[in-house]
């Protein structure tokens, strides 16, 4: 799903551990520190299997319970998306799990990159001579831009062109 669409705010707020921790077995409540400990880089279910030395069956059933209660969520993470990543429900994954800007569930936000570039190009032309903030202020006057987008990005875009461009010659 690409981010132009908008989406909505994923802050979670942070649930009570102490409250968390009573409704939980042992198993649960240790597999859960392990997990909230690791923040918002998370942590892959084998690590968890060798941190914890909990049995197999436990982790699964203990994973599947604490995301039924929302205390957890799986993540995908872009550096190994064949494994089965985990953090705690109120934290945002880092840009080393994410992938960055230029990334949104885990997939290339190619409809985001070709419109940044598109708008890029639109403002380049017209204007003939621009900066970074310069494309930044027209684009978000203009209102072309339903997703937040940030200067670091349109840098990147432009860079981009840049080069592309010199190729061309």
């Amino acid at each position: 799903m690409s981010r132009l669409q908008g989406s909505p705010s994923l802050k979670r707020k942070r649930q009570d551990l102490a409250l968390v921790s009573e409704s939980l077995t042992d198993g649960e409540r240790i597999l859960y520190n392990l997990i909230h400990s690791k923040k918002d880089l998370g942590i892959w279910t084998g690590d968890m299997k060798r941190e914890t030395n909990l049995p197999d069956n436990v982790v699964k059933k203990s994973l599947k319970l604490l995301q039924s209660k929302n205390l957890i969520k799986e993540v995908v993470n872009i550096q190994n998306k064949g494994r089965k990543h985990y953090m705690a429900a109120e934290f945002e994954p880092s840009k080393e799990i994410t992938g960055g800007d230029w990334y949104s569930e885990g997939s290339l936000d190619t409809d985001l990159i070709n419109l940044i570039k598109d708008v890029c190009l639109k403002y380049i032309f017209r204007q003939k001579v621009v900066t970074r903030d310069g494309v930044l202020e027209w684009s978000t006057k203009s209102g072309v831009f339903s997703a937040e987008v940030t200067t670091q990005q349109i840098e990147e875009i432009l860079r981009t062109l840049v080069w592309m461009m010199r190729s061309w010659r």
